[in-house]
């Protein structure tokens, strides 16, 4: 992955996603909701520290939701298929 955006909290997170397209993660967030992302698409704001994620619409799945969130909403992610962890978040 190509760094055009200096990397902010959420980069492990991005890079995972990044590497994993096609494949479903399953994105747990502080709120309790989990979203299967497919895709991603990722920038990160102008004095911001945590990147944001808009999943699922490059390409558009018709069986995904779609969602925007920030890197620093999610807490883990791990393979749908295998259940094995693959992101957790240090606090």
């Amino acid at each position: 992955m190509v760094d055009l955006i200096l990397p902010g909290q959420g980069a492990p997170l991005v890079r995972l996603l990044c590497g994993r397209r096609g494949r479903p993660t399953r994105l747990h967030l502080n709120d309790g909701r989990q979203i299967t992302a497919w895709n991603c698409a990722w920038g990160r704001d102008h004095g911001r520290e945590w990147e944001h994620l808009t999943l699922n619409m490059s390409p558009r799945r018709a069986d995904a939701e779609t969602a925007f969130v920030s890197t620093a909403d999610v807490m883990a992610a791990s393979d749908v298929e295998s259940g094995a962890d693959l992101y957790a978040r240090g606090v």
